[in-house]
């Protein structure tokens, strides 16, 4: 803006002390609706089974109430603990939207779909279900939910649609290894525990030599340049596809614990310049406050990034997130052109960086969406 412009512009002052800025965090994968799930799941041994509980108890609840406290809840406590920008999955059909819409925090917001929501599937449809939730704040994209739960011509429909409405794509991918014995045509439990759910049964391509992700390869939708979720299961070809499209991935390293599944390998991701971090839903994690799953990630970077871990892994919460979401031009960094998402931290040690590592959220002094101060 020309000087001569701004300076009639009375700004406010806020005086914040001695503190440090940087830009609003960016949780790139939440389920906001799943709060109410998480005192109802019973112990369980592996993924398939958790997600079995997760469908039933989904089928067997009535569940539009529950799921706009749960989303109010999971909202308050992202931006609490600094988020202003969320990768929300949404699988109520629009249930969450309003709460997203009141609560003024930018978001991506990915509507999910799987086997059983393909009557939404069609161009015209999307097309107006885009319009129906997009504004300055809200960004619509597609979410085909996962591999193993849609059929191969749906899932090459899903992208194709994206591809039309140039929106952006996000799936859940080798987050368990029951999902890569899957797709390899081997001995699984979702076959075992989760397919005898289903009336219709999803037909899909398998084959010995798949990877969850070489199957996208195989249907050519990498090209898309979907957010892949996860990513737990990574073969060495895997890598190499990886480097190849530079796809963007967000891991979700307290949830993968949670249901008992391998880590990320952190060692090859940490490093990407388009790595993004989740907390996942409450369904699979036991608490959506970010900053503990910034300090998780941290922990488990500290061997491979040693004294550059602190800066590296805010980084990852806030630049490497909006990569993931696609908004980098938009957010991430502060600089000329760019939006004001902003937080700001109390200063209590002398290194910031891990001053906001080991911060708590009522160490948070400042938080700003879109220049506003929420």
């Amino acid at each position: 803006m020309p000087k001569k412009l701004s300076a009639k512009i009375k700004y406010p002052k806020i005086r914040l002390g001695n503190s440090i800025i940087i830009p609003g965090f960016v949780n790139a994968h939440i389920h906001l609706e799943l709060n109410w799930v998480n005192q109802l799941l019973q112990p369980f041994s592996d993924f398939p089974s958790w997600l079995k509980q997760i469908i039933e108890l989904k089928k067997n609840n009535n569940q539009k109430k529950m799921v706009k406290e749960s989303v109010a809840e999971s909202l308050s406590a992202s931006i609490d603990s600094g988020v202003t920008t969320v990768g929300q999955i949404s699988s109520y059909n629009g249930e969450d939207i309003q709460e997203i819409k009141n609560s003024k925090i930018r978001c991506a917001y990915f509507f999910e779909i799987a086997n059983s929501k393909l009557k939404m599937a069609s161009l015209k449809k999307i097309r107006s279900k885009h319009k129906s939730v997009e504004n300055s704040l809200i960004n619509f994209r597609l979410f085909p939910h996962s591999i193993y739960s849609l059929d191969t011509a749906s899932l090459i429909k899903i992208f194709k649609i994206a591809g039309d409405l140039k929106i952006g794509l996000g799936i859940h991918l080798s987050e368990s290894n029951d999902e890569v014995k899957f797709i390899k045509g081997l001995k699984n439990k979702f076959d075992d525990k989760i397919f005898q759910l289903l009336i219709n049964k999803p037909l899909i391509l398998r084959n010995k030599n798949f990877t969850p992700l070489s199957y996208l390869k195989k249907l050519n939708l990498l090209n898309h340049n979907p957010t892949l979720i996860h990513m737990n299961n990574i073969s060495p070809t895997d890598k190499l596809v990886i480097e190849k499209y530079n796809l963007p991935i967000t891991v979700c390293p307290r949830s993968n614990l949670f249901l008992n599944e391998k880590m990320p390998d952190i060692k090859f991701l940490i490093n990407r310049n388009n790595i993004g971090l989740g907390t996942d839903g409450l369904s699979s994690n036991h608490s959506l406050n970010f900053l503990d799953e910034i300090r998780f990630l941290y922990l488990i970077s500290k061997k491979i990034l040693k004294n550059k871990t602190a800066e590296r892994i805010i980084e990852i919460a806030t630049l490497g997130g909006a990569k993931c979401l696609n908004l980098e031009e938009e957010i991430g960094t502060i600089e000329n052109g760019k939006l004001a998402d902003l937080i700001a931290f109390k200063v209590k040690s002398k290194d910031p960086l891990n001053s906001i590592i080991n911060a708590s959220n009522k160490d948070i002094k400042l938080k700003m969406i879109n220049g506003e101060v929420i």
